[in-house]
């Protein structure tokens, strides 16, 4: 895992509202998993799932999303982004290989549209071209169009998909 430290600064924008990112801790842990409740189980509760059901799934949900993360990217940097030191997101970003992939970026509820996603990824995407990475890959959910609309904002393209249930998208820098 490399510290953001050794990152470009973030981009002036994000400086001017006190963003910030600093490592994920152990204690970190029960606020991703409430956002990661929050955003991922709000389709199931909507179709009427039982909330105590929802909560169970998506625990186990977060604990095998978590085994993968760190068998498929080891050395993956796990960021807390950070609002005038309010937490207001996680970025996993995996920066060990030449084609660089962004494994999540979520953003709290009460953060989002607030121009934080399209700052980071300014950020993810200079850091990207001064450390000459071949590229910047990554999966979002087939039914996330905010996402998909902010990636397709920051440059990023579609790309052949593995899965059927997410939309890959890649970046060069130019």
């Amino acid at each position: 895992m490399k510290s953001p430290f050794d990152m470009p600064p973030l981009p002036a924008a994000l400086q001017a509202r006190d963003v910030s990112v600093r490592p994920i801790a152990d204690d970190d842990g029960p606020l991703v998993a409430r956002w990661h409740a929050e955003f991922r189980g709000a389709s199931f509760l909507a179709m009427g799932w039982p909330r105590e059901q929802v909560t169970a799934m998506m625990a186990d949900q977060l604990r095998l999303q978590q085994i993968h993360i760190a068998g498929a990217y080891p050395r993956a940097d796990r960021w807390l982004v950070l609002a005038s030191e309010v937490p207001a997101g996680q970025l996993l970003l995996d920066r060990a290989h030449a084609d660089w992939r962004l494994i999540d970026l979520l953003l709290a509820p009460e953060a989002r549209g607030l121009g934080l996603g399209s700052g980071l990824m300014a950020w993810i995407k200079e850091a990207a071209t001064q450390a000459h990475a071949a590229s910047i890959t990554l999966d979002v959910g087939f039914d996330n169009a905010p996402a998909q609309a902010l990636y397709r904002k920051a440059g990023f393209v579609e790309a052949p998909s593995e899965t059927e249930i997410a939309v890959a998208m890649r970046w060069r820098p130019g």
